[in-house]
């Protein structure tokens, strides 16, 4: 995604950049034939804005979506740490647009069977409406007896399409959070944003004129409890060293490690080495002392023995005399 250079603000607090990430795929009725076949549900996705600043860090964001759908958090950690799904969210993306068609799909083909009970010359057990039943009737049916019945007419078919539209409308307004966790999102209005530690962050949230926006800034929580994925750290050390001198700067004494495990194997080797260098040369010193010392008593030892049987050499001649 590319990122968009912003206007520079006054203030300790400056937006390096700003890129946006929405979507908005129902456009205007362009035909007559679109008034009378809709195009139906459309996936939208999230209306977000990534921006980075020079206090808060490089994966803040912004999200504008109106009445937003977040995982819960112990969902998004699994997702996170046992899924390596990090920082680029595509994968869940094209998870969530695909499942979106599909499931929307299904809601059209039941709405079609549903409406076939009302037209009894529709024979349903000849082709092509035998398949269309088999499809669908086992969805329809699943709470039928479940639901009382309403002038002789059940209502499980239609509380069944009612729930196929409440998934497909929390599929439109889910938001998926990565690098952090939902409940660190900062959720702010018009009314209280003037309370934002970061003037340069409230003149362009005033841009985008909406009513309520969730921020995510700063170290992801999921960084300080699990080590940060070392293809990222990689990615920092070798394409975005900026980023590196950020995080070392403002949380290097977290002992976080930010630097790639193959930069930390070989510190902690040299390390090693230097210990076992130093071992090595306090043994050798200890043994040259040992040895000196020996030496000398050896010596001395030496020197009393001589003076010993020089003595003993005078004390004969003496007695012989």
């Amino acid at each position: 995604m590319p990122w968009i250079e912003s206007e520079p603000f006054l203030s300790s607090h400056h937006i390096i950049s700003v890129a946006r990430n929405t979507h908005d795929n129902v456009g205007p009725i362009k035909s007559y034939l679109e008034i009378f076949f809709p195009k139906g549900l459309q996936f939208k996705e999230a209306s977000l804005f990534f921006y980075k600043d020079n206090v808060e860090g490089y994966y803040n964001f912004i999200v504008t979506q109106k009445n937003p759908l977040f995982l819960p958090n112990w969902v998004s950690e699994i997702i996170q740490i046992f899924g390596n799904q990090h920082i680029n969210t595509a994968n869940l993306r094209t998870l969530q647009e695909w499942t979106f068609g599909f499931l929307n799909k299904f809601r059209v083909l039941c709405e079609i069977r549903a409406a076939m009970w009302w037209w009894l010359m529709f024979n349903p057990y000849q082709e092509p409406f035998n398949t269309l039943r088999v499809l669908t009737e086992w969805y329809l049916t699943a709470f039928t007896g479940t639901f009382p019945i309403i002038l002789g007419i059940d209502i499980g078919p239609s509380i069944s399409i009612s729930l196929l539209g409440f998934i497909l409308d929390g599929l439109n307004r889910l938001v998926f959070t990565m690098p952090y966790l939902p409940s660190e999102g900062e959720k702010f209005n018009i009314t209280n944003l003037s309370t934002l530690d970061n003037p340069a962050l409230v003149n362009l949230i005033g841009k985008l004129d909406v009513e309520e926006v969730r921020i995510f800034r700063y170290l992801p929580s999921l960084w300080y409890k699990y080590p940060i994925p070392d293809n990222l750290r990689e990615y920092w050390y070798t394409k975005k060293p900026e980023i590196l001198q950020y995080f070392l700067k403002n949380y290097g004494n977290l002992e976080i490690d930010f630097l790639p495990d193959r930069i930390l194997e070989a510190e902690y080797e040299n390390q090693i080495n230097h210990e076992i260098l130093n071992t090595n040369i306090n043994h050798l010193e200890t043994t040259s002392t040992h040895l000196i010392s020996s030496v000398n008593e050896l010596l001395l030892n030496n020197i009393l023995i001589t003076k010993i049987s020089n003595l003993s050499q005078l004390s004969e001649i003496i007695f012989n005399k």
